[in-house]
């Protein structure tokens, strides 16, 4: 059972902070992993944590996104106050876009050079890339939390939230909290 299932999918946007934590801790975990490299090597520790990290983004994250890209985004912009809609779809369009490129991050530099790591094939892990990854996730959690968020606490129906939360169960195979 995943962390989401625990913490009850019938909560989905507290489902959203706590991804946006376990983010800025992953994240903070291969800046430590590039200094132990440097310092040790590509040893069994550095193995197993670039195991942990590849896991994360390959599961946890890639569902993050999707329930943003797929559902949240969208109900947000409908949510939001007609005076302030043309800016949150600004804002949201500018995500994706963040989305599209720490993606392009991800795949392109960060997890072929984690993989070889979890592997024992390497112990190069660029540090830019890496502080270019957290960076941009930091500046991109700040936006969602203090803009996004808040519409959805204040404005999502019963009826909204539920929806959210069974598509983020779904996406995972996992039961929503009424068995249903």
């Amino acid at each position: 059972m995943c962390a989401q299932a625990l913490l009850g999918f019938d909560r989905p946007l507290e489902l959203i902070r706590h991804t946006h934590q376990r983010l800025e801790h992953r994240c903070a975990l291969m800046q430590r992993l590039s200094a132990h490299l440097s310092a040790s090597g590509c040893d069994a520790d550095a193995q197993a944590t670039a195991g942990h990290i590849v896991r994360f983004f390959e599961e946890e994250m890639a569902h993050h996104h999707e329930d943003e890209e797929l559902e949240f985004y969208d109900a947000v912009v409908e949510a939001a106050p007609a005076k302030s809609r043309a800016a949150v779809a600004k804002l949201v369009a500018e995500l994706r876009g963040e989305h599209e490129r720490l993606q392009a991050v991800w795949r392109d530099v960060l997890r072929p050079q984690l993989a070889a790591i979890m592997e024992g094939r390497s112990k190069e892990l660029n540090r830019e890339a890496v502080d270019r990854c957290h960076m941009l996730y930091v500046s991109h959690i700040e936006r969602e939390e203090e803009t996004l968020l808040p519409i959805a606490e204040k404005r999502f129906s019963p009826e909204q939230l539920e929806r959210l939360g069974r598509g983020m169960a779904e996406r995972r195979k996992e039961p929503y909290p009424d068995g249903a």
